[in-house]
């Protein structure tokens, strides 16, 4: 819809999906809204609508904000702390807790080129590391996904699990506010395999698409990053075609 800015669109969007996310929820059937950057998801908006008819405990039940797992583990890591048992406190786990506690703490003193640097280690060492100890610990100690989210639920020492990685509930919410760059990667939920949301939750689904043009920016950009990391010598892959047909 290439309607100007003010037209109404988003509010349409969040009262179609107001108003049925209980039909979408009984046919097992998804709803996602995502757009280009996280900051302009209106999570905050659809929840208004359900504080309003008294109806948090459905939102909560309903509706997931899936972020980036280092973004999710930045923001919330410090203030869960005291829940997280030691035996979880590996010494990745220390560093990523020491960094993120600086650049809470210390971040407007800091160069923008040593907070880049700090993130950039958590984001592809430190919370990586953290996150397979969990999943490697669960998937030890319970033999299904099944036992696996009924711990996150009802066990004490694991419920905040699904505090700092709430994409592990990502199975039983309806409707999903993510970023395209998060849409078009793995989602991953501790309690099983990654996967990408194509090959498991879009069959059915109702997906919204916010500033369409900026989106595919994103997925163009993600196409190069995927064929730098996939190099095929061109010329050696030709010869071998042309070897075997000969």
């Amino acid at each position: 819809m290439s309607m100007p800015t003010g037209f109404g669109k988003t509010h349409n969007v969040l009262n179609f999906i107001y108003s049925n996310y209980q039909a979408f929820n009984a046919q097992g059937r998804k709803i996602f809204f995502v757009t280009s950057l996280k900051k302009n998801l209106p999570i905050d908006s659809l929840k208004e609508r359900f504080v309003e008819d008294n109806k948090e405990n459905d939102f909560n039940q309903h509706v997931l904000f899936i972020d980036s797992n280092a973004d999710t583990v930045v923001d919330h890591l410090r203030e869960i702390d005291m829940q997280i048992p030691d035996q979880f406190k590996t010494p990745s786990y220390n560093k990523l807790k020491s960094i993120i506690d600086t650049l809470t703490t210390r971040g407007k003193q800091i160069p923008q080129s040593v907070k880049d640097m700090m993130k950039s280690q958590i984001r592809e060492e430190l919370e990586p590391a953290f996150r397979r100890y969990i999943t490697e610990l669960l998937h030890k100690e319970f033999r299904t996904k099944k036992d696996r989210l009924s711990a996150i639920k009802t066990i004490s020492e694991y419920q905040w699990i699904g505090k700092l990685y709430p994409s592990v509930f990502t199975d039983e919410r309806t409707v999903f506010f993510l970023s395209m760059d998060k849409f078009i990667r793995k989602n991953t939920t501790l309690v099983e395999r990654s996967y990408f949301f194509h090959e498991r939750l879009i069959k059915e689904a109702v997906i919204f698409i916010d500033e369409f043009d900026a989106t595919k920016d994103i997925v163009l950009r993600s196409i190069i990053d995927s064929g730098i990391r996939h190099r095929v010598n061109i010329l050696n892959l030709f010869l071998n075609i042309h070897s075997h047909l000969m």
